[in-house]
């Protein structure tokens, strides 16, 4: 087990005054009650409260610690592959056939979980976003979870730092060819692929060029298409129908230069029904090759504080006696204590 915060466990400090008060306090009571001829309270008793609202303080504490079940396991990954999958994540990716139906980001990120579980385990394989230039997101790696995570929350649009990229969010694949230049890639990979899940959407550009620059870099570019001319941008306003953005035009213009990219690079181009095809694609372009030595991959599984603090929560409610079915012989005791406690000082009055 990991502790992602245990700073916080210096909250414990607190049961150091708490102990004190609550020990100077039996001892008060204890010694009222010897002093009236009354027999002290079982310490048992007497130290139950205070002991309840120390666990109250350690479970609270503890879970604000957030403790993790750690797994860690070694993974053997290919020497000579490497896989990035890139979301184009422009405005455009929020268009949908119906103001219900899923959007093209959504069913891009279904795409990629397919993606993700039909890729041999030994696969490095990376996220990243498409904004205006491809931002990578992780680093190719066996990391499945992470490669997902990444996906569902740092692809959308308006929220990536578009001002890198000239403050639009409009895709423009001519920039693909940096590709070439941000060392997207170890040196010692030869089997490069670069999938991309885009609705295909954006300015014309010459492919011409770009192709010149992927091909001595042996990178080869896969896209599947999502979305149809047909689907529009809903804007959902609290209270109202969702109606059409009449700002949102559909512009294929660029779809000829894509298709040729991915042909040309020794990828392919295909449409989301043949989501199949592509990934069997991916697969014979990386091929067979050598494993480098395994490495470990820590995997953190879902954090044990919210269960600390449901745990907290009964001890917490008997403090504050609203468990009735609990509390209440308790108090019952508590009663016939006291009724015990006054016809002892009423025994001690009629002897007097």
């Amino acid at each position: 087990m990991a502790l992602l915060h245990p700073t916080a466990l210096i909250a414990l400090l607190l049961l150091v005054p708490l102990a004190v008060f609550e020990w100077r306090r039996i001892r008060r009571e204890r010694a009222a009650a010897r002093a009236i001829g009354l027999e002290p309270q079982r310490l048992w008793r007497a130290l139950e409260r205070g002991v309840c609202a120390g666990l109250v303080i350690t479970l609270a504490t503890v879970a604000a610690s957030e403790p993790s079940l750690r797994r860690t396991s070694s993974v053997q990954l290919r020497a000579d592959a490497e896989v990035y999958l890139f979301i184009d994540s422009s405005a455009s990716m929020l268009a949908s056939a119906s103001a219900t139906a899923p959007t093209r980001l959504d069913q891009a990120r279904k795409a990629a979980a397919v993606f993700a579980k039909a890729a041999p385990p030994d696969l490095p394989l990376g996220a990243g976003a498409l904004p205006q230039s491809p931002l990578p997101l992780t680093a190719p790696d066996g990391n499945r979870q992470l490669f997902l995570d990444a996906l569902d929350n740092l692809t959308v649009p308006g929220t990536l730092p578009e001002h890198l990229y000239g403050g639009v969010t409009a895709t423009n694949f001519a920039n693909l060819s940096a590709l070439t230049t941000a060392h997207y890639f170890l040196p010692k990979t030869t089997h490069r692929i670069v999938v991309v899940l885009s609705d295909a959407e954006g300015p014309s550009f010459d492919a011409g060029p770009i192709i010149a620059s992927l091909k001595p870099f042996h990178i080869h570019i896969v896209v599947v298409r999502f979305g149809s001319p047909r689907d529009h941008i809903w804007l959902h306003a609290p209270g109202k129908s969702p109606v059409i953005d009449t700002k949102f035009t559909t512009d294929t213009s660029d779809l000829g230069a894509l298709r040729l990219l991915a042909k040309e690079t020794g990828g392919g181009f295909y449409d989301q029904t043949r989501l199949n095809a592509a990934i069997a694609q991916v697969k014979g372009l990386v091929g067979q090759g050598p494993d480098r030595p395994a490495e470990p991959l820590s995997l953190y599984a879902d954090s044990l504080g919210p269960y600390l603090v449901l745990a907290a929560l009964p001890i917490l409610a008997w403090l504050a006696g609203g468990l009735l079915p609990l509390s209440a012989p308790l108090e019952l005791r508590e009663r016939l204590r006291r009724r015990s406690a006054h016809r002892a000082r009423e025994a001690l009055s009629n002897q007097a």
